[in-house]
C-alpha cells in the first residue's frame, strides 16, 4: 500500500472521528445551505414545511431552518401572533431562491431579499453556491456596487460611528471583542471605506432592517462564511425586490416587497416588466398566476408559467441519504456533509425530513462521492433522478402562487 493511500486513509480516519465527537456533543444551528450551481437554470432549492412545537415561534424557526424573520413572515402571512404558534401548526418555509442577475462568482448580496449568495468553484467536482439571511439598513442599504474583501478578522473591535455616538452618548469610541460587541465574532472588510459582512450578538435580527450598516449574519453561517471566502473575493450588491428565472422550462417569479409598504404592489408596473422580458412566451392563462404572485408578494421563487416550445433539459440525478422525523436531527447530518464540502439540502414536509445531495450530471463523480459519504458516515445512498416536485406540469396548473 503507497505512502499516499496511508495519508488519505489517516486524514479520513480523524475526520470520521471528528465527526462522531460532533454528534455526541449535539450541534449548534447549523450554517448555510449549499447547492450544486445549476448549468443553464436559475432556481435553487425547494420550499419546506414544518409542524410547529408548542415552544416555537417564526423567529426561533427562521432561525433553524437558517431563513430570515422577515421572509418566514411574508411566507406566512394567515400567522397573525408569530410569538404563539399552536402545536402542530403548519409553517411554510421560504427556501427556494431564483439566483440574482448578473455574474456568477464571489459573493453577491441582494439588499431587496436580505440574502447573500456565495458562489465557489472547487477544483473537483461541481461549482457550488451556498445562501445565507442577512440583516441590513439605512446606511447599508445606501451601498451598492462592487467591492472585494480586504481583511478577514477574527473577534473584531468596533469603532462606534460618529453618529451612534450622538444617538447614545453612553456608548464607547471603541467597543472591544465580547458578547456585547455587535460585530460578532467574525467580521470580512470590504474595500473603499469600511464597510463590512459580519456576525452579531443579535440573532434574532436576521432578516430585519435594523443594522447599525454593513451587512450582518447570524453567528454560524459568519462562522461558515469567514473560512470560505477569501481576501480579494470579489462582492457585489444589488437591490433587486423582482427576480426571474427559469427551470425545467418553467418560469419563475420571487417578488419582495420593500420594507414598510402597505397593500399591493404596482401591478402595471409588473405587466410592463414581464411583457419586456418575455414577449410573446406566456399563455393567456399565465397572466392570473402573475398577478396572483405579485399581490402575494410572499418572497418565495414560484413557477408562473410554462414557457412554449419545447424545452430541453438534461438528465440529472441526485443523492438521497436519510429520512428523519426532527429536522434538528436532519441538520446534524448535514453540518457533517457541509464540513466535507458535500452540496446538500433538506426537503421537509410536516413530519418527515429528507436530507440529499445534488443534483449531478456527472454520474461518475456522483457514484464516488457516494462510496466517500458511505465510508465516512456509514451511510448508504439511494439513486434517484432529479425532478423538483413542483416542476410537474399539473402541479402548476393547480396553483396560483406558491405551487409546491
Amino acid at each position: 500500500m503507497s505512502y499516499k493511500l496511508l495519508k488519505s486513509i489517516a486524514k479520513l480516519t480523524a475526520v470520521r472521528y471528528w465527526l462522531g465527537a460532533v454528534l455526541l456533543c449535539g450541534a449548534a444551528p447549523a450554517g448555510a445551505v449549499t447547492y450544486v450551481l445549476p448549468d443553464t437554470d436559475d432556481v435553487i432549492g425547494q420550499v419546506q414545511y414544518a409542524r410547529a412545537q408548542a415552544s416555537d415561534t417564526l423567529l426561533t424557526l427562521a432561525r433553524q431552518y437558517d431563513v430570515g424573520y422577515a421572509q418566514i413572515k411574508a411566507a406566512n402571512p394567515d400567522i397573525l401572533d408569530p410569538t404563539r404558534l399552536e402545536a402542530g401548526r403548519r409553517v411554510v418555509i421560504p427556501t427556494r431562491f431564483v439566483l440574482p442577475a448578473g455574474a456568477r462568482r464571489g459573493i453577491v448580496v441582494n439588499l431587496a431579499e436580505q440574502r447573500l449568495y456565495h458562489y465557489q468553484y472547487p477544483p473537483e467536482g461541481p461549482a457550488l453556491v451556498s445562501t445565507y439571511p442577512v440583516s441590513v439598513g439605512p446606511e447599508g442599504g445606501a451601498r451598492r456596487g462592487s467591492f472585494a474583501i480586504d481583511q478577514r478578522l477574527r473577534k473584531p473591535s468596533w469603532d462606534v460611528p460618529a453618529a451612534a455616538r450622538a444617538a447614545n452618548p453612553s456608548l464607547p469610541a471603541v467597543v472591544p471583542p465580547g458578547a456585547t460587541n455587535p460585530l460578532g465574532e467574525y467580521a470580512l472588510v470590504l474595500d473603499g471605506g469600511g464597510y463590512m459582512i459580519h456576525g452579531t450578538n443579535e440573532a434574532y435580527s436576521i432578516g430585519m432592517v435594523v443594522s447599525r450598516g454593513s451587512i450582518r449574519l447570524y453567528p454560524e453561517d459568519m462562522a461558515v462564511l469567514v473560512h470560505r471566502a477569501n481576501k480579494d473575493t470579489p462582492v457585489r450588491i444589488v437591490d433587486d425586490a423582482f427576480k426571474y428565472g427559469y427551470r425545467n422550462g418553467l418560469l419563475y417569479f420571487e417578488i419582495h416587497k420593500p420594507d414598510g409598504v402597505r397593500g399591493g404592489l404596482n401591478l402595471a408596473a409588473l405587466v410592463n416588466k414581464v411583457s419586456a422580458i418575455i414577449p410573446d412566451m406566456l399563455w393567456s392563462a399565465d397572466w392570473q398566476r402573475i398577478r396572483m404572485t405579485g399581490e402575494r408578494a410572499a418572497g418565495i421563487a414560484s413557477p408562473v408559467a410554462r414557457l412554449r416550445g419545447q424545452v430541453s433539459q438534461p438528465r440529472r440525478w441526485q443523492l438521497q441519504l436519510a429520512t428523519f422525523k426532527r429536522y434538528a436531527s436532519a441538520r446534524k447530518l448535514m453540518l457533517q456533509l457541509e464540513e466535507l464540502g458535500v452540496p446538500v439540502s433538506s426537503a421537509c414536509a410536516g413530519d418527515r425530513c429528507r436530507v440529499m445531495a445534488g443534483p449531478f450530471r456527472d454520474v461518475a463523480y456522483m457514484k464516488d462521492l457516494a462510496n466517500r459519504i458511505k465510508w465516512i458516515t456509514r451511510i448508504k445512498s439511494i439513486t434517484r433522478p432529479y425532478q423538483p416536485e413542483e416542476d410537474a406540469l399539473p402541479a402548476l396548473a393547480q396553483t396560483v402562487a406558491m405551487s409546491d
